[in-house]
């Protein structure tokens, strides 16, 4: 999977979806996702297979457990992945998940 197939799901399954951050103010649900680190495959001072440690952040305000399973059964269905338990962000009133995985 690359960055923009990564969008291309996301928004064809309905999702508000950006690399980086959103420049407004953006209703839940969405996704948001960035480069956390590389773990590239080098040799010989030379970089024979890049690869990305991704991050991505679903955001919502309410528990929709369809919507979790799009993203763990479709979006990134072909890809290994991990995630993390569901964070209360009290500040913005808002839950989060975040998966991790490499592209």
């Amino acid at each position: 999977m690359t960055l923009e197939e990564l969008k291309t799901r996301s928004e064809e399954l309905g999702f508000k979806y950006v690399y980086g951050e959103f420049k407004e103010t953006v209703d839940t649900p969405h996704l948001a996702s960035v480069a956390v680190t590389t773990d590239n495959f080098m040799a010989d001072n030379k970089v024979y297979k890049k690869r990305t440690q991704i991050k991505l952040d679903y955001t919502y305000s309410d528990k929709d457990e369809k919507e979790q399973n799009k993203i763990e059964d479709e979006i990134l269905s072909d890809i290994a992945w991990n995630k993390t338990d569901e964070t209360y962000l009290s500040d913005e009133k808002v839950w989060q998940v975040s998966y991790f995985f490499e592209i």
